[in-house]
């Protein structure tokens, strides 16, 4: 009885494995597509400079933190 659940189990893994392989396969194809359908890919501005954050969201990470920082505070001390 064993057996069979872990062939069971066995081959529902081989079975996701397959379906991701094929998944994979599909998006590279689609990807040197698009490449070659651009000619190049076009860099993305670099994620080491953020955009400036509007004053709303500032706002709100200010509040987020000021909560966490009270949360903590009240817990540990």
């Amino acid at each position: 009885m064993e057996q069979i659940a872990k062939d069971t189990r066995v081959s529902s893994i081989e079975s996701k494995l397959n379906s991701l392989i094929q998944r994979l396969s599909d998006l590279e194809r689609r990807l040197s597509v698009l490449e070659r359908s651009s000619g190049t890919l076009k860099s993305s501005p670099s994620p080491l400079t953020p955009a400036q954050p509007t004053k709303i969201s500032h706002n709100y990470l200010n509040r987020a933190i000021s909560k966490a920082r009270r949360d903590y505070e009240r817990k540990y001390r």
